[in-house]
């Protein structure tokens, strides 16, 4: 059984004792943690080799420059072949300082969720350093700025804004920008411990993922680089263990790594992978409930979070962080071959509702008509919350949709997965309306993304499988157990919901090759449930089972069994269902539309494995591939860029 949090410690790291021979280097170049099982911690221990460990790791990024050694001691695939640019090559492209200001303001005043993983007022000094000493920047600082400067202008494109007249061509431009980030991360050797190196790293692999809308597995590839070097660094471990690490760096160190677990989840669940960073690795506490202008690099005891209800910088990446905590023990059973008991899906589920009691009363999701006057962002971020939720509700009950409906075990899994799934679609909705034009969205208008895509298409099929399934002809009273015959009523409702998500991914569908899919993928569903309601109606009309004392059975009195009484439940396995037994018989052009077909011939034999692994993305070939940007670099003379 897996252990029950307390309200108040419940989502924060526990603390757990340190490995004594456990190490974290500190150097001007930046950190270098070394696990106490590892054999240069023990070589540390011995007198004479500590000091030459430490003199041969005292190479600054610049000294790495040089090509025979790099190639000599870095995998060719990840560093490339290309000979080093110089530092002037590498500053030619950056824009003068007029543009670069204005381009560097268009980012931080996107309020984007990344923000959160800087301290503006030190980007701002260490901005200004850079223009006044250019020549003396690091590798990993200008590829941080690189990014910054190419996040900028995937910005103005999403919101269909002109560049500054400085650019006439901002696809080749941000091309130019993506492949100066890759030339600075490769000749600093970013496989290797550094200052800035992780979140340059990082950055430019969320570039990479804002370039598409649609799904790319190779942005899982980078970001699970990116993981690895942030543990290499000591990410994964809390600064308080570390007493050389100063209270500015370790907060912001916990704000890096909470940023990069919640999108390890999502986008490793949304390519059909498991996520990277397990739980059992990593002991970092949340990062505190304060903003930028609490503390600096010269603070030397960080003051004490804000309460929740005020919301500062870290406010929202906290909630969501306690949300996806959750979601990432969902994702865990999902990809899990074992079986999965109902009293452990229960008990996720309690942790779901109390992480999501948690999230501040700002930023719970509430009617449009009700958000007039609040800023789009903070509306952004309700919804984004509470599709996370919803999503979460969504993965963990589906596995139970194959059940007999006559079983009345599984009644709440069903009512969970379809209020979640009509609340997913009803936000899809929602969110579409008001960033067409008049909209209180318009203004910060987003394309719907990969992710958000894949959530939509997953509630659209959870009701497709219920409307798949035929009305009972009779009440059934006497069953097994006692059990009763549940009805979802409303169907026409969830049609309704259905059809309505059809036509918005009709207008996006030549956005993205993901809208594409997910248009086509709900034609079927649509031809598959109207043909089966059609025939349904006209042999049977449906009658509400009822109990014996005359009440009907509604859904909405359908709750979850007792949690307290959850250890003395029936704890039977369920066994995650086995493969469709055959997949020969889809003919559909894209095999992902023959899963749908497979999954509405046979119910009660549910994949949700193949389903996240064909329709979530991972099997359509990336057009936008993102190593092309290191093949492009190994191709090219840097002269000629």
């Amino acid at each position: 059984m897996l252990g029950t949090p307390s309200a108040s410690t419940g989502f924060e790291a526990k603390g757990s004792p340190l490995d004594p021979s456990s190490k974290l280097v500190v150097e001007n170049t930046g950190t270098s943690y070394i696990d106490g099982a590892h054999w240069t911690a023990i070589l540390e221990e011995i007198n004479g080799v500590r000091e030459y460990l430490q003199e041969s790791n005292e190479i600054s990024d610049e000294e790495l420059v040089d090509e025979d050694r790099r190639s000599a001691s870095s995998p060719t695939l990840l560093l490339g072949l290309n000979k080093p640019a110089s530092r002037e090559d590498l500053l030619t492209d950056i824009p003068p300082r007029p543009v670069t200001d204005r381009l560097i303001a268009q980012f931080l005043n996107s309020k984007e969720p990344l923000l959160s993983a800087f301290h503006i007022p030190t980007l701002q000094k260490e901005y200004n350093l850079f223009w006044s000493m250019p020549q003396d920047v690091s590798l990993p600082w200008l590829a941080l700025l690189y990014t910054i400067l190419t996040l900028s202008i995937a910005i103005h494109q999403r919101l269909g804004e002109s560049l500054p007249v400085y650019f006439e061509e901002s696809v080749d431009v941000i091309d130019t920008f993506r492949k100066r980030t890759a030339q600075c991360l490769i000749q600093s050797n970013y496989t290797q411990p550094g200052k800035y190196k992780v979140e340059a790293l990082f950055l430019y692999s969320m570039g990479e993922f804002y370039r598409s809308n649609d799904a790319q597995v190779s942005v899982s590839f980078l970001l699970g680089i990116t993981i690895r070097l942030a543990m290499r660094t000591g990410y994964h471990r809390d600064p308080r263990h570390f007493p050389g690490v100063s209270a500015y760096e370790g907060e912001m160190r916990r704000r890096v790594w909470a940023i990069m677990r919640q999108l390890d989840v999502l986008i490793s669940f949304q390519v059909g992978l498991p996520r990277t960073i397990q739980d059992w690795q990593c002991d970092v506490d949340l990062p505190r409930n304060i903003s930028d202008e609490d503390f600096d690099e010269d603070t030397k005891h960080l003051p004490p979070s804000r309460p929740e209800s005020e919301l500062t910088t870290t406010s929202y990446t906290r909630s969501k962080s306690r949300l996806m905590a959750v979601f990432g023990k969902i994702s865990d059973l999902a990809y899990s071959r074992e079986t999965v008991t109902y009293d452990e899906t229960l008990e996720i589920d309690r942790r779901l509702e109390e992480a999501y009691s948690l999230v501040p009363f700002k930023f719970r999701i509430r009617p449009v008509d009700q958000s007039i006057t609040d800023p789009s962002e903070l509306i952004l971020r309700r919804y984004t919350l509470e599709l996370l939720y919803q999503k979460s509700r969504c993965v963990l009950h589906r596995r139970y949709l194959g059940e007999v409906h006559t079983n009345l075990r599984y009644a709440y899994s069903r009512l969970v997965c379809m209020s979640a799934s009509k609340e997913i679609l009803r936000h899809q909705a929602d969110l579409h309306q008001e960033t067409q034009p008049g909209g209180i969205l318009y203004r910060d208008r987003q394309v719907p993304n990969s992710l958000q895509n894949a959530d939509y298409l997953l509630a659209a099929m959870i009701i497709c499988l219920e409307l798949s399934y035929d009305p009972p002809r009779e009440p059934i009273i006497n069953g097994s157990n006692n059990d009763v015959a549940v009805v979802i009523r409303g169907r026409e409702d969830l049609l309704a919901s259905l059809e309505m998500s059809h036509q918005i991914f009709a207008q996006c569908r030549r956005r993205s090759v993901d809208a594409q899919r997910a248009y086509a993928a709900l034609t079927i569903m649509l031809h598959r449930v109207k043909k089966g309601m059609s025939s349904t109606q006209q042999s049977v009309q449906p009658q509400v089972p009822s109990y014996a004392g005359g009440r009907p059975v509604d859904t909405c009195i359908i709750q979850p069994p007792p949690y307290e009484r959850l250890g003395s439940a029936e704890s039977q396995p369920f066994a995650i269902s086995s493969e469709i037994s055959s997949l020969d018989m889809v003919e559909a052009p894209c095999a992902s539309l023959g899963v749908i077909e497979g999954m509405l011939d046979a119910p009660t034999n549910l994949d949700w494995h193949l389903w996240d692994q064909r329709i979530q993305g991972s099997e359509q070939s990336i057009t936008n591939n993102i190593w092309d940007t290191f093949g492009d670099i190994v191709d090219t003379d840097p002269q000629q860029m």
